[in-house]
This record gives C-alpha cells, structure tokens and sequence, in this order.
C-alpha cells in the first residue's frame, strides 16, 4: 500500500516525480516515484546518519555505480542515482507484485513446482548480480517479489563489491535478516558469493515450508542454529530437500554457485501464471492501484497528515477516498476487458470444435493408437544427475534377451559412456548431444525414443530423451553388427529395457559426492576470469558432458575427466608477463596454437585419478604463444579454486 507523504516534503526527487512512499528500514526509506517517460521507480534514500559516517559516500557510490551493472530477467534493474545529493537515492525499476514473506504468510507455502520456478529465478538473479562482482547480502523472503511473470531480486542497496576491502558497516557489525544468514555471515567474517547461495537455499526452505528452517526463539538462538545445528528439513518435499540441503552446508566450498543450481535444475518450463490464483490476484489489485496513481494528476500534490492538524487528516481521508474511487474504476475496465477476451476466446473455441468435429466426420477417427501419456517419466533427469549416472551399471545385466547374454562385458574408460557386446552386436552408450536425432513418436515406458539420422549406415542409433535442457542431451544406444539389416529391431529393443531401467533407479557412480564427475564444467570458471582471458560476454555451452565451451577469437575447452594419474612435464622456457604472471612453455608450444594444461583433482587409487584439462586454440595469437598458455594456466587454476577441497 502506497501511504502519503508529509505535507512539507518534496514532491520530486532527481527527474521523478513522488507518488507516496513505499516503506522504510535501517538503510533508508522507500519511495514510489514516476519517471517522464511514465516508467515507475522505487526510490531507495538513504538515511541522513548514514550520509554522515566518514568515509560512507564514497563506498556507496562505488557500489551503486556498480549494481547499476546488474541485468537480468530476475533482478529489478538500478536505472538512476545520485551520490551528491543531501539525501543520496538510487532508484530501480518498480515491479508490481507481492513479497514473498507476505505471500506465505497469507496465502500459505509455495507448491513443489512454485519452488522450482522460484529457485531458477533467484539463482538467475544471483548469477547476474555475482556477475558483476557483488554480493546481495540480504536475500531474504520480504527482499524476493513475485511478479505476475516470475521472481524478482529486490534491493541491492547494502550489497558490496567482492574485490573492494571496505564494509557499510562498522567491523564486527551484522548486516542482513538473521533467519537468512550464511554461517559466516552471522560471525561477521569475510563472505564470499558462497553466503547468498546459503541464503538462497534458506528462502527456498522458508517458502516450502513456511519458516526459517534455522529460526529460534531469540535472536542469539537464531544465529546459533546457523552457525552450529544442521536444518530440520523433514517436513519439504522430497524434491525440494533434495534442492535445498547443498546450499545449507556449512561449507560456503560444498555449496553449488548459480550455474551449478541452475543446471542442476534445468529450464524454466513455459509458464502463463506462475503462482496461486490468490497471489495473482493481490498482484492484480497492487497494478490497479499504480494505475490510479498515474491517471489521476492530483497525486502529483500528494500531502500527509499532520497530526496536530483536522485539515491535514481530512487531507489523508481525500487522498484515500480519490485512490480507492481510481482504483475501482480501473478494476472495472480491466474486468470488461476480460469479459470481452472471453467472449472472443469462447468463440474461437466453438469455431475449433466445429472444424475437429467435421475433419472427424469426413476422415474418420480411430482408438488404435491411444493417446501416449504426456508426463516423461525421465523428466527428472538434468544435467547434473545425467553426469552422475554409471552407464555400466544400468547395462550390467543383458539388455536384448534374445542375443543371449554379454559375450564382452560392459566396460567403460570415461563416465556417461560404455561398451559391451553380444550375439554378434555391438554396443556404445553415451550421454550426449542429441540435436541430430529425430522424434518419430515413439515412446517406450512412456519415455521419448529418438531416432539418429545422421550416424551413417554402419549401424542404427536410439536415444532416450531425459529432462528438456539446452543444449539437448540424451542416453544414446548405437548398436552395429554383420546382420546390419537387424541392428534397428535390436536398437529398439535395448532402448525400450533400458528406459525401463531408467525409470526405476538409475545407477550412480560410485563415490559421487565426492567425484569430479557431478561437476557442471562450465559453471567453475568465474565470470571475471572468463571475461578477462576468453572475452566479455562469451557464454560457456555444454559440448559434452563433462565438457564446456567458450567460443570468441579462440576457444577454450574445460575437460572433467578420469584418466592416468598425472606425471610432471618440464615446461623449462618461462615468460615474464609483468604484475606477477609467468607463463611456462616447452618447445612444441612456442609453433603450436593450441595450448594444454592439465591439473590433478583426486587420486582413484593407485593408477587412476581425477583430472581438469583446460585447452586453448587460437591461431591468431602466433607471435604470443606466451598468452594462449598464461589462459590455460589461469583458467585450470580457477577451476581447482572452486573445486570442493577432497582429502585424496
């Protein structure tokens, strides 16, 4: 609810106009304003105190020079400030909709699939504002939106730049909700964007399940529970513990960043109204009202009451009387503009009923071939659980009764791939990009079958369509043998027992949680380093599944992979970049132009281990070979950095 200013305050601040104020808290007041081009703003004013603690405007203007970078579909934008005023303010673009705190609290906790839609959205945002180099510090319910299209992130006015050394606030001082806090956050020591995701994953937990999972009966209680005793999460469901319980650890290394989170859980699915109706309709009401603010020109005189004073509280009374009379108005033009969609949508519909009953008549219908059920049931399976699958597992036992059993047993030299024979076939499973393969409309244990059509005639390709990501990756089957006329009745049937596998259990590696395998590539080399060694606003893509790329003058890979453990090779030239950088080459790189590194994660046992290999290409950097090599080396390094550290 927009309440009304004091009478002797200003009616603009900067270029807008001020319609009422918002709310207020322990940085300054919220105010609603419009802009000349009719956009509305929430302007955040800082408190006078604040202005006056020495050294405050200048940390002030760095940071919200720098979330005025902040872009995103799930962030309300900074689009104005001003410093030097004697009030300094910034404003962001004024997102109709309902706080979260206020939408479970009065109309309950969110659904599984309200979580889901929710998660992706905050973890969007925090990938936006990390990306440039800050840290929201107090996501919390009442800071989190829901708009009519989706989330939004809200107030970036006590987040700080990640490489600045300066605090708002005193040493040892707290600042945030503390039901929300990271661990570290609550000890007031150095936070890194590790502590949002902490805060994330309490938000999650507070809209599933309608509170703080670390809330106390006082404060000091609530900040002990964080610290020191791990969440009671037996009351969300399943699938949102399962999404929750990583960004919880104590371990700000253990928790996933917001590209792991996101591609732990996919797209977003196309959506009309992402939440309940009620909220919809407190989101509708809300809009009402900003529409009656903007028609009518009486609010840009809008003055409060003063309580000492009849004709200020008769004041107050008009100013309410004037909205609720604008607002019941232009609810009244909404709802016969719904009516007439209505009528039209209706018609449309009779019309379609009309042609399908007549397109029945003159074709005919049959009940032949029922309707598939429209539910994958691999719709489970991300990215990340495909990388945690043991293919080997799922095929151990034979999957086309008619060949017999394995005549070579399936074996596997790299995760998300296996080999195995029998009856005279082979076979090669992999998980991997399915863009060449074809959805005929076949389905097994109602899981999409593809079909490949361009793998050549040595042979026939199936693969199991899991969840929707981007790029598409599937569990492809290619069987080969003598009687090639015969290797696609087979391919059919290993991919029907094996959808059927799937979706039972599917098997993990072993040791997954402490595995390099689980990792999403692309999600470990920080947007900083990327922009700084591949180019501003490259975006990595899964090539395969263990695999990312970055494409822009060159290309640099980033491989998770098993292989030998590691021997040390001489790199005996060294170049001195200047600023602390020294590359080391060997003979082959200064003519090559491509350049290798490789780093050990974990030792398998006493022959295998865990390894990165990062690889850069680019020709174009001939006479430098020096710098293609100094990439690799920053970026492996920057891999290891933001690996969980494991104890072999």
């Amino acid at each position: 609810m927009v309440t009304p200013l004091e009478r002797d305050e200003p009616q603009h601040i900067g270029r807008y106009r001020l319609l009422g104020e918002l709310g207020s808290g322990g940085m300054g007041r919220v105010l609603l304003g419009v802009g000349p081009d009719g956009r509305l703003v929430a302007i955040k004013q800082v408190h006078q105190h604040l202005v006056a603690e020495e050294d405050f405007l200048p940390r002030f203007r760095r940071e919200v020079q720098t979330s005025a970078q902040v872009s995103g579909a799930f962030t309300a934008a900074v689009i104005d400030f001003d410093v030097e005023s004697e009030y300094p303010w910034l404003a962001s673009v004024f997102v109709p909709g309902v706080p979260l705190d206020k939408a479970v609290k009065d109309y309950g906790p969110l659904t599984s699939d309200e979580v889901h839609k929710l998660a992706i959205g905050l973890a969007s945002a925090l990938q936006a504002i990390h990306g440039v180099g800050l840290i929201h510090r107090d996501l919390k319910p009442a800071n989190v939106i829901l708009a009519e299209d989706g989330p939004r992130v809200i107030d970036f006015g006590i987040a700080r730049a990640v490489e600045g050394k300066s605090e708002l606030t005193h040493t040892g001082s707290i600042i945030g909700s503390p039901a929300f806090m990271s661990p570290e956050q609550a000890q007031s020591l150095p936070l890194t964007p590790a502590s949002d995701m902490f805060s994330l994953g309490a938000v999650l937990a507070m809209a599933a399940g309608g509170a703080s999972p670390f809330a106390g009966s006082s404060l000091p209680h609530t900040l002990y529970n964080i610290v020191h005793t791990e969440p009671d999460l037996s009351g969300l469901p399943p699938e949102v513990r399962e999404l929750v319980s990583p960004c919880l650890s104590k371990d700000p290394q253990e928790r996933p960043t917001p590209a792991q989170l996101l591609d732990f859980l996919g797209p977003l699915p196309p959506q009309h109204r992402p939440w309940s109706a009620q909220v919809h309709k407190a989101i509708n009401e809300q809009e009402a009202e900003m529409s009656a603010l903007l028609a009518d020109p009486e609010a840009t005189h809008i003055v409060g009451a003063d309580s000492s004073s009849a004709a200020g509280s008769q004041s107050v009374d008009d100013f309410e009387r004037r909205l609720q009379a604008l607002v019941e108005i232009q609810r009244a033009n909404t709802l016969r503009g719904r009516r007439k969609r209505a009528l039209i949508a209706v018609s449309t519909v009779l019309v379609l009923i009309a042609g399908v009953l007549a397109g029945t008549a003159l074709f005919g219908g049959s009940d032949d071939h029922p309707t598939e059920p429209t539910v994958n049931p691999l719709a489970a399976l991300n990215l990340t659980k495909l990388r945690s699958i043991d293919l080997c597992a799922a095929v151990k036992d034979p999957l086309v009764p008619s060949l017999g059993e394995w005549t070579k047993a399936p074996s596997s030299t790299q995760w998300g791939t296996c080999a195995a024979e029998a009856g005279g076939y082979q076979f090669d499973f992999d998980i991997k990009r399915v863009e060449g393969y074809r959805d005929n409309g076949k389905r097994a244990t109602g899981v999409p079958v593809l079909e490949d059509v361009t793998g050549g005639t040595d042979g026939c390709g199936r693969a199991l369509l899991p969840a929707k990501t981007d790029p598409q990756f599937g569990i492809s089957i290619r069987v080969k043998g003598e009687q090639s006329d015969k290797a696609c009745t087979v391919a059919d049937d290993a991919a029907a027992q094996l959808a059927h596998r799937m979706t039972e259990q599917p098997p993990l590696l072993a040791d997954i949680r402490s595995s390099l395998a689980r990792h999403d590539p692309c999600a470990l080399v920080d947007s900083i380093v990327v922009k700084l060694n591949i180019g501003d606003r490259v975006r990595g893509t899964p090539d395969l599944l263990h695999t990312c790329k970055w494409i822009s003058t060159g290309t640099v890979t980033v491989s998770l992979e098993r292989s030998k453990i590691l021997v040390p090779t001489e790199k005996p030239i060294p170049f001195d970049l200047g600023g602390g950088n020294i590359a080391f080459l060997d003979e082959a790189e200064l003519s090559s132009p491509t350049c290798v590194r490789r780093g050990q994660y974990r030792q398998i046992d006493n022959s295998d281990a865990e390894v990165v290999t990062v690889q850069v290409d680019n020709p174009t950097m001939t006479e430098h070979p020096e710098f293609r090599c100094l990439a690799a080396q920053t970026v492996l390094q920057n891999v290891l950095d933001n690996l969980p550290r494991v104890s072999r």
